[in-house]
């Protein structure tokens, strides 16, 4: 019989691909992590890890371990569905993560009305971008993962999991109230090309968008100003500095002095999805937490092309 603790931690280190990334899933230090998989090497009688780079990579006696770890982790999901479905409550521990913009106006709200309904059901809720929360799911340390992928891009699982797409969540211009156009329905980008933008530092999607967008007019956008938080990019925005271009769930309610204009023609947008193990479908819980999210968010506004 191995551990199972050591189990998880070789199966976080195939997960993320390194044992450093591993330890931070799993909220362990690197030597912990190491000291766990030496462990179980000595148990099977075999290397586990091969030094690859920067990282790690597992021998074929490590995956061996890995896909009996993910059996393990399978029939525990289904047994554990089933004692629950059998109770027909909300009962044990639902583990979720999700990105920053949808935490205050979807995910807490939905987490509270599953506790209130279920007083004796602990939920515990976790920060992450999207692919850590992907990553998070794959290694087992989660019941449901809310993510998001930009147009039409599927979330890419393997077998024994699977997605729901919530909503598209579309991208608008957000523009000072003094701005000429701020009175418009819509607006049109090429309407746009002489005007100033903040957008991320990072190379994001928007800017990315907005910078090939414009290049279709023979023009470059005028980034101005580089602010990665959202309430930076808004206040720049209602002080009548430039305009924005965000998702429509991410700027939530706007500050006075700004208003949010959907764009004509093309549409961009980001999709939601929630990753879950298809184990775990059967429990109460997270086909709860599953129905609320869809309520909540896709009945929160217009989708694109509706």
């Amino acid at each position: 019989m191995f551990d199972t603790r050591r189990l998880q931690c070789l199966q976080a280190v195939h997960v993320h691909g390194s044992v450093l990334d591993a330890a931070l899933e799993l909220g362990l230090t690197s030597s912990a992590v190491s000291q766990q998989i030496s462990k179980l090497e000595k148990e099977v009688g075999t290397r586990l890890l091969e030094r690859a780079g920067r990282g790690v990579v597992l021998t074929d006696a490590a995956r061996i371990l890995v896909e009996a770890a993910d059996e393990i982790s399978a029939v525990t999901d289904r047994a554990t569905a089933r004692l629950e479905d059998l109770r027909h409550d909300l009962s044990g521990t639902l583990r979720v993560s999700s990105f920053p913009s949808v935490i205050g106006p979807f995910v807490a709200p939905a987490l509270a009305t599953m506790k209130a309904d279920a007083p004796d059901l602990t939920v515990h809720l976790h920060e992450m971008f999207p692919e850590r929360g992907r990553e998070a799911i794959l290694g087992g340390h989660l019941d449901i993962a809310l993510i998001h992928l930009w147009g039409e891009a599927r979330p890419a699982l393997p077998a024994g999991f699977a997605s729901t797409a919530v909503a598209d969540d579309p991208i608008e211009v957000l523009l000072p109230a003094g701005h000429p156009l701020a009175e418009q329905e819509t607006v049109a980008l090429e309407d746009l090309v002489d005007d100033a933008w903040v957008t991320d530092d990072l190379e994001g999607f928007c800017r990315g968008w907005l910078v090939r967008r414009m290049s279709t007019f023979g023009r470059r956008p005028r980034i101005e100003h580089l602010v990665d938080e959202i309430a930076g990019q808004l206040a720049l925005v209602s002080a009548g500095l430039c305009n924005a271009l965000l998702p429509r769930i991410a700027f939530g309610e706007l500050p006075p002095g700004i208003r949010h204009l959907p764009l004509v023609g093309e549409t961009p947008f980001r999709r939601l999805h929630l990753l879950y193990r298809e184990s775990s479908a059967g429990r109460p819980a997270v086909r709860r937490f599953l129905a609320e999210m869809e309520e909540r968010v896709s009945g929160s506004w217009t989708p694109p092309g509706v």
